[in-house]
């Protein structure tokens, strides 16, 4: 538990303090910083991630086959919620974002590797690909619609590059081309940079992660998020065959707290953002408990 505090959570919190102390202190607004994760780090990670990634194509499969039937499930829970609660169409769209955004980035990799070694490390990496492509293409369209059509919602992750990003990643992985260092070095080091200019995004929104709006919905949303998720994923790898470290670990993955680029992306549609922001802080401080034991139980379970 204290290397865990130490060597994960620690870093990763003390980076997005540092981004709030010094947003605070410059009145860094936001939106531009997000914006450049959106349309700059993020392809680029996602890129360099397809393009460099050693997963079989059958378990890769498997992978995207996990990730899609527990956004997919989390997705009717949190429509179901929204329904329950009368929801108005932005808060909708924020809720849903907090249910299905994992955190499989920054604290995902780190988590997978030091719980189940190398192994999990790439099934990891293969999961925070594919769970990027998911929430900036799905998660674009949910945010979409905080204030505009389902049209408008369905042809929207087109229109940002993360997709293409992926596609050109995985046609030079399979075409195995090599870069040349003139294009291979600037992605590579936007590629290094994303995880840490997210979290600076984080530290920015910190201010608007406190108040008592919303509890309920804070309360509900963790509970899909942290324990409801990692439920989902278990069942559906025990359907699909996979057993061990890729049951395990795509387990724990599901499991992970709400991501950065939820705030992101709910910042760029505005669905929301505070609210997203509260949950990202309050899920990952929570999951510091509910990774701890679901860890251990799945380490056991085999």
């Amino acid at each position: 538990m204290d290397k865990v505090f130490l060597e994960i959570v620690l870093p990763v919190a003390l980076v997005a303090i540092l981004g709030g102390i010094v947003g605070r202190w410059r009145g860094i607004p936001v939106a531009p910083v997000s914006a450049l994760v959106f349309y700059l780090f993020t392809p680029s990670l996602v890129f360099h991630s397809m393009q460099t990634t050693q997963v079989s194509a059958d378990l890769s499969f498997k992978i995207i086959g996990v990730m899609l039937a527990t956004f997919a499930a989390m997705y009717v829970v949190s429509l179901l919620w929204s329904t329950i609660v009368r929801h108005e169409a932005p808060m909708r769209a924020a809720f849903a974002l907090g249910a299905t955004t994992p955190n499989s980035g920054n604290m995902g990799l780190p988590v997978a590797m030091l719980a189940f070694g190398a192994a999990g490390l790439d099934i990891a990496v293969m999961n925070f690909v594919v769970g990027a492509i998911v929430s900036n293409s799905l998660g674009i369209a949910i945010a979409s619609m905080a204030g505009g059509s389902a049209r408008q919602a369905l042809i929207a992750p087109f229109r940002f590059p993360v997709l293409y990003a992926a596609i050109a990643g995985v046609a030079v992985n399979v075409l195995d081309i090599t870069l040349p260092i003139t294009l291979d070095a600037p992605i590579t080091s936007l590629a290094a940079a994303a995880v840490p200019v997210m979290l600076a995004v984080l530290g920015l929104q910190l201010q608007h992660a406190v108040g008592r709006d919303h509890l309920l919905d804070t309360f509900s949303v963790n509970i899909f998020r942290l324990l409801v998720s990692p439920v989902v994923a278990w069942f559906t790898c025990t359907a699909l065959g996979l057993d061990g470290v890729p049951r395990a670990t795509l387990t724990v993955l599901a499991a992970m707290p709400t991501a950065v680029i939820a705030t992101i992306i709910a910042t760029e549609f505005r669905a929301v953002p505070a609210f997203v922001t509260r949950v990202v802080v309050t899920s990952t401080l929570l999951s510091m408990l509910t990774l701890t034991v679901l860890i251990y139980v799945v380490q056991r379970a085999g």
